[in-house]
């Protein structure tokens, strides 16, 4: 323990022993060959550390491994100082104050190693850089495709007038695809919710679509309805809702997800040929009622002419009422034809 003490208390004094000038027979060449060797080494491993250092400053958020780069920097540092201190000894023999460095150098050898057993398995789950660069291809590629495949959906979007909506009703939070707001017509700016998007919803079908959203709520069941919309130029257009809900953990629902689509083509189709079916319709009575009458008066009233005797009082009679008949016939010709006419243009 003494011995100890002593070294520590010493660990700077030289005078007991003997530089290395004076400790053996040093040639001058020989002698500064070898302190320039020392200090060039101590320079370079000095250096290194510092670059090190500065690498991991400017890479401190990207690098992993930071403490291996720490350690190599301060083995490689502790190496340096001991050809620094070997190079000082020609002049000052400093022989404990050498042991130490020598020490510590071995002690940060053996950190090192540990460290980097410690992390070897790690560092070769890493992937090379072949397999990097193979990776971050791939990425690219099915990136392309990925955005490829987005614009055909949008273009299926925008062709089937049909767009994606998502109702966060925990959050009062309504997400829509590119599309809902071309097919709603509301302004890229304006956040659509559930109060506003009723706004936009024609006045005789506000009490439908709240009806629809109760039913929704109440069966956890999203049933297919339409509803019409006035767009910022005053048009109605027809919609129709299609979607699915999700429940959270109490069974209560916390997520509507759905698509609208325009079908005020097919809407108006289908109310043009309801239309015309009725005309049809009131087309037909006419003729099995209408057109019966007069037909049936008039054969009734020939049955009633008198061919052998056309002197016959009667058949003035019959005449007048065949005349009557026939206007009346004709009047629901006329009727026939406005209709069918109607028919027409709205074709």
């Amino acid at each position: 323990m003494r011995q100890l003490t002593d070294f520590f208390k010493n660990l700077f004094e030289h005078s007991d022993f003997r530089s290395f000038w004076r400790n053996g027979s040093w040639t001058e060449f020989h002698g500064w060959f070898y302190i320039i060797s020392d200090l060039l080494i101590w320079s370079a491993y000095f250096v290194i550390p510092l670059l090190i250092l500065f690498y991991i400053i400017t890479k401190r958020q990207k690098l992993r491994f930071n403490g291996l780069y720490i350690l190599f920097a301060t083995f490689i540092l502790m190496c340096g100082a001991t050809y620094f201190v070997d190079a000082l000894m020609f002049w000052v023999p400093v022989y404990r104050f050498s042991a130490l460095m020598r020490f510590m150098t071995g002690v940060i050898s053996w950190v090192t190693v540990f460290y980097v057993v410690k992390i070897l398995p790690l560092a070769f789950s890493l992937r090379s850089p072949d397999e990097l660069e193979s990776e971050i291809k791939n990425r690219r590629r099915a990136e392309t495709e990925l955005k490829e495949k987005n614009e055909l959906l949008q273009e299926a979007e925008k062709i089937a007038k049909l767009c994606y909506i998502q109702w966060d009703v925990m959050n009062e939070r309504v997400v829509l695809s590119d599309a809902a707001k071309h097919i709603l017509e509301i302004p890229e700016h304006k956040k659509l919710t559930h109060s506003n998007f009723t706004e936009i919803i024609y006045p005789e079908d506000v009490k439908h679509l709240e009806k629809m959203i109760d039913t929704i709520f109440i069966k956890k069941f999203f049933p297919d309805f339409y509803c019409r919309i006035i767009t910022g130029r005053d048009e109605i257009k027809h919609i129709l809702v299609r979607g699915e809900v999700a429940l959270n953990e109490h069974g209560s629902i916390a997520m509507i997800n759905g698509t609208l689509q325009d079908v005020t083509e097919q809407r108006l189709y289908i109310q043009k040929i309801q239309l015309q079916n009725q005309k049809l319709k009131d087309i037909a009575w006419i003729q099995s009622h209408k057109v019966r009458s007069p037909v049936a008066t008039i054969m009734g009233l020939i049955q009633l002419f008198n061919k052998e005797e056309p002197e016959d009082p009667i058949n003035q009679q019959v005449l007048e009422g065949i005349q009557e008949a026939a206007v009346n016939l004709d009047e629901v010709i006329k009727e026939i034809n406005a209709k069918t006419e109607t028919m027409k243009l709205n074709k």
